[in-house]
């Protein structure tokens, strides 16, 4: 099983564990590189070759329409009970299906969180203009208004993603194939973006990736950081939180429209190359059940994909969170949004020509897809 770091040595724990009560099963935990590209492209490596060098796949929740579409995971629809999917978040259970078949059984369920100083801010803001001007009205000298990851890779996507919905546009539909990156709505999100830096967002945020915001917010640098939820846990011994003096809130939305949050998370799948897919089964219902998600949220912070297991606090950000769009070539269109973005945000091509260019690569990948 190809995973994470496991910096906590939790994982390791569990399949001990695990390997207590099923002493015929031998698990193997191989500790990837914490990027998840480059986790992706091991797996991509390994199934490619059609042997089994990893039985079981830690899944995120954009890898499972390629994993599928190519063959390479092992259909769970009819081993997943119904008492199981009935507790599964549906965003995340919908993130493992692969044209109406379950591929991935969730386990940890993430989406955007907009976290403020409650000391300064008394009501979060609701709407993109309330967040500039709450920025602009507490941001000082050693303290930015408004942190968010700008770095090109897939975390801009997932903020581009949350002002995208929130101007009532969207990117591609999955049915359909229609790309609509070139529309006002999508100028008006990275319009927005843009103008936040050198004002409320510092300049260099456009180099900056999810610890590089959350430590600059826990040291007291910003009022308002756009991040997941597992900052909430990181913070946790940090004298904001300790004097609770952090809240958190849905990400803004335009007016007439709605708060949307990019859905993530991670779940398990197993390959379909696997010569041991019982052994396998075990090992993936032991680690989404119940205990062992209790486990990992309390040491790890990470939040249970079961909806009755939610933290009150994160429950209405989590139902609403949308899907990044469940196409094969995810990863070639995600890598295309991310260099045009980040050319213009770092002012390199103009907002309306980079999506104008996105949006003709993107189309010209997918009418070459499956």
């Amino acid at each position: 099983m190809l995973m994470e770091p496991d910096g906590t040595g939790l994982w390791q724990a569990i399949i001990k564990d695990f390997q207590v009560l099923h002493p015929d099963i031998r698990v193997q935990l191989v500790e990837g590189p914490a990027p998840t590209d480059t986790r992706e492209d091991m797996y991509s490596v390994s199934f490619l070759s059609g042997a089994a060098a990893y039985d079981i796949v830690y899944c995120d929740v954009i890898w499972t329409p390629k994993f599928a579409a190519a063959g390479w995971l092992l259909d769970l629809t009819d081993r997943a009970s119904e008492r199981d999917t009935a507790d599964f978040l549906p965003a995340d259970l919908h993130a493992g299906t692969y044209r109406g078949r379950l591929y991935r059984i969730p386990a940890f369920a993430d989406a955007g969180v907009l976290y403020y100083r409650k000391d300064l801010v008394h009501s979060p803001p609701e709407t993109f203009d309330e967040l500039e001007q709450l920025s602009r009205a507490f941001q000082s000298r050693d303290r930015s208004g408004f942190l968010w990851q700008g770095k090109q890779y897939e975390g801009l996507v997932t903020v581009f993603l949350e002002i995208l919905w929130g101007y009532g546009g969207d990117w591609i539909d999955p049915e359909t194939r229609e790309v609509s990156i070139d529309q006002p709505e999508a100028l008006r999100a990275l319009d927005f973006l843009r103008r936040s830096l050198g004002t409320i967002s510092p300049r260099a945020v456009t180099t900056y990736a999810e610890e590089d915001t959350r430590t600059l917010f826990q040291n007291g640098r910003a009022v308002f950081l756009r991040n997941w939820p597992y900052v909430w846990t990181a913070m946790a011994q940090s004298p904001l939180r300790k004097e609770g003096r952090v809240g958190m809130a849905p990400v803004v939305h335009a007016p007439g429209q709605r708060s949307a949050a990019t859905l993530g998370g991670w779940g398990f799948a197993i390959s379909k190359f696997t010569r041991n897919p019982e052994a396998a089964w075990q090992v993936v219902q032991y680690l989404t059940s119940r205990e062992q998600l209790v486990k990992i949220q309390s040491r790890m912070g990470r939040i249970p994909a079961r909806r009755s297991m939610l933290p009150p606090e994160f429950t209405p950000i989590l139902e609403s969170a949308r899907m990044r769009p469940a196409i094969p070539e995810y990863a070639q269109a995600s890598d295309i949004l991310q260099r045009w973005l980040s050319a213009a945000l770092t002012g390199r091509v103009d907002p309306e020509e980079a999506l104008k260019k996105a949006a003709h690569e993107t189309r010209s990948l997918l009418r070459t897809g499956p």
